[in-house]
Formats: structure tokens, sequence, C-alpha cells
């Protein structure tokens, strides 16, 4: 499954009820680790254009190790990452993510909505449609 990238061109958008229908998928490429507290903290490349990579790797010690920024999710967000099985829906997510904190259905999914979002924006996950591969 590939992973896109935010300035790739996407796919239209889809409507409400088949997003809530898709699985997200956890692109293995990126690393990632649980701390002791329970929050995930991910490691991930930096992508450098032309000039800077060049720059990089003119003045770079380990001239093949691309520079790389850490990402630490908070407690909500670490519980929303361990759900994603490759097996649960988004709507799975959100009704657990809800009973769990206590949250109306509507909060949840705002919360968790918009947490995907830019998880799929850093290109940490994908959303798989079960009804384009049936």
């Amino acid at each position: 499954m590939k992973f896109p990238r935010s300035k790739q061109l996407q796919a239209p958008p889809l409507n409400r009820t088949d997003s809530l229908a898709c699985i997200p998928v956890e692109n293995n490429e990126i690393d990632w680790k649980e701390l002791d507290n329970g929050d995930i903290i991910f490691t991930y490349a930096i992508p450098l254009n032309r000039f800077f990579t060049a720059l990089h790797q003119k003045f770079s010690r380990n001239q093949a190790e691309m520079p790389t920024k850490k990402l630490q999710l908070d407690q909500m967000g670490s519980f929303v990452w361990s759900l994603i099985d490759g097996e649960k829906t988004v709507k799975e997510i959100i009704n657990i993510f809800a009973h769990n904190y206590k949250v109306t259905s509507q909060e949840a999914e705002t919360a968790v909505a918009s947490f995907l979002k830019t998880l799929g924006q850093r290109g940490f996950i994908a959303l798989y449609d079960p009804k384009e591969h049936s």
C-alpha cells in the first residue's frame, strides 16, 4: 500500500459514511516506540529539497543519514494510535474512544477524525477503503 505525501495528488474526498467505514493502516516505514509512560513517540526523516540535501551531504558527518524529527503523542493520541490495527474501522475507533474518555460520539468523532487526518497528512497512516477491494 502506498502512503501518499501531502504534495502528491490525492483521491477525491470521501463522504462521511464512507470515511467512517475506512480502516486506518499504519505505515510500516515510520519508526515509533512506546515510552514508559505509555506515550508514543515517532521518529521520521525530514524531507529536504535538493539544495538542502546537497548541503547536508557536504557538511554532515554521516552523509547517508538524513536529519530526523520526533513527534510525541499525548495520552489520547497514543490511545488512538494503539487502536490502529488494520482491522478496526474509523467508526469503531471513535466508539471506543468515546466510551473510554466518556465524551459524546460527536465530540469523539471530531477529535479522532482530526487526529487521523493529521496522521495521514504526515504519512504515518493511510485509510483503506474496504469497498474498493471487494
